[in-house]
């Protein structure tokens, strides 16, 4: 599975008669950050944070390649580079788009390869990044390390403007294999807040839990790797999309990866059977301000009983430009966050249960349209049960501040 995204890349493309053109970007971004002493996650400790030191630190090193290969045919490529987690520089999406070209006002499109599911209300900037925040919410930072879809999503849409209504709506469903080991990190980490994407081929660490690392009982490796495909089985996951003019757009979401929680493999990583339902909305009340919230409710199961949990989490932002009062390159944003996740199982040397929340303030300046430099502080805290292994109570409280500098090509 480790190459099957870019080998169907090019195999599909040397069969389309190509008229290659298109567009190359690059984004850098390096942060000032400023945290408290907890060792991240990354460095199996029971900080929730991504950055593993204080300093300058190469938060995303980003290339996008979006080709016209034929009339209705074209190929994107993300290419992320990172100063921190095991694997600094790979691809986080990798695949082929086909748009044809139809007469109806429904029109199809076809998705082969890696790619996120279409279903945050925050990460809408090219490169799955935030327009607003440097880090992203506890929703969609999960999204980030533990799900992609490696497989094909087919889609009918239809945009209003065309039969001259307000309403444009999408519908979409898609089968994917490489996700077989969702749910390790909200299970044995919980929910973290933080912006770096997992890359394929890529390792995240957690805190080594002593009933899970150990070999007298679940004998798990303290890392994941999260697009790994070990039961041979197809997930799949159906959506539909609904806006009104330019104003409020809704998304839901249905996804079920469909492992088997039975399968280990031979690293002694486990297929963990993981579903949940996504709801997101993005609401203009005027031009300068953006709503956006999103509510995830899931579950996750591992082995016979093993590991049985309950997920959920919730958050509301804001972002408000300042152009009214004579800012118009100065950028206002707030995020509140919930999370959670709730022990169902009986085995008492791992417990998982954990619940939090996180408040996240930012502010963007654009100097130009190349340039640009952010400010966010941000608060989270909670409780997590196996953190009492490691320390004299299961509860946290972390704070984290950066000051970055943009740079768009």
């Amino acid at each position: 599975m480790r190459n099957v995204f870019a080998l169907t890349v090019c195999l599909l493309c040397t069969s389309l008669p190509l008229q290659v053109h298109g567009e190359t970007k690059a984004l850098v971004r390096t942060s000032f950050v400023a945290k408290d002493d907890s060792r991240s996650f990354q460095q199996m400790g029971a900080g929730h944070q991504r950055y593993e030191s204080n300093g300058i630190q190469l938060s995303h090193a980003v290339v996008i390649a979006d080709f016209m290969l034929a009339d209705s045919w074209s190929a994107v490529g993300v290419i992320n580079g990172y100063s921190d987690g095991e694997q600094k520089v790979g691809f986080s999406e990798l695949y082929l788009k086909y748009r044809p070209l139809v007469a109806s006002s429904i029109k199809p499109e076809v998705k082969i390869g890696a790619f996120f599911p279409a279903l945050s209300a925050e990460n809408t900037d090219a490169g799955w990044l935030s327009p607003h925040f440097l880090s992203n919410s506890a929703i969609n930072s999960w999204v980030g390390e533990e799900l992609r879809t490696g497989g094909i999503e087919v889609s009918l849409r239809q945009n209003g403007r065309q039969i001259r209504s307000h309403w444009s709506w999408k519908v979409l469903g898609s089968v994917f294999k490489g996700n077989d080991s969702t749910g390790t990190l909200l299970s044995w980490r919980g929910f973290a807040l933080h912006d770096r994407q997992s890359v394929y081929n890529d390792r995240v660490n957690f805190l080594p839990i002593p009933g899970v690392v150990d070999e007298d009982k679940l004998n798990a490796p303290a890392w994941t790797e999260p697009f790994r495909e070990i039961d041979n089985r197809f997930g799949y996951y159906v959506g539909v999309h609904l806006a009104y003019a330019r104003k409020a757009e809704l998304r839901y979401y249905y996804y079920d990866n469909n492992a088997d929680p039975n399968i280990v493999d031979p690293d002694r990583i486990y297929a963990w059977h993981t579903r949940f339902h996504s709801l997101t909305l993005r609401y203009l009340p005027r031009p300068e301000l953006t709503v956006f919230s999103q509510v995830l409710l899931g579950d996750t199961l591992m082995g016979e009983h093993i590991v049985d949990n309950d997920f959920s989490s919730a958050y509301i932002g804001a972002a408000y430009n300042l152009k009214q009062l004579g800012w118009e390159d100065l950028t206002l944003a707030m995020r509140g966050d919930w999370y959670q996740v709730v022990d169902n199982d009986d085995v008492m040397y791992d417990p998982n249960g954990s619940r939090g929340n996180a408040f996240t303030v930012s502010v963007r300046y654009d100097i130009t349209s190349y340039l640009s430099v952010s400010t966010e502080w941000q608060l989270n805290s909670g409780h997590q049960e196996n953190l009492r292994f490691f320390q004299s109570d299961e509860d946290y409280r972390e704070q984290l501040f950066q000051l970055a500098f943009t740079v768009t090509l």
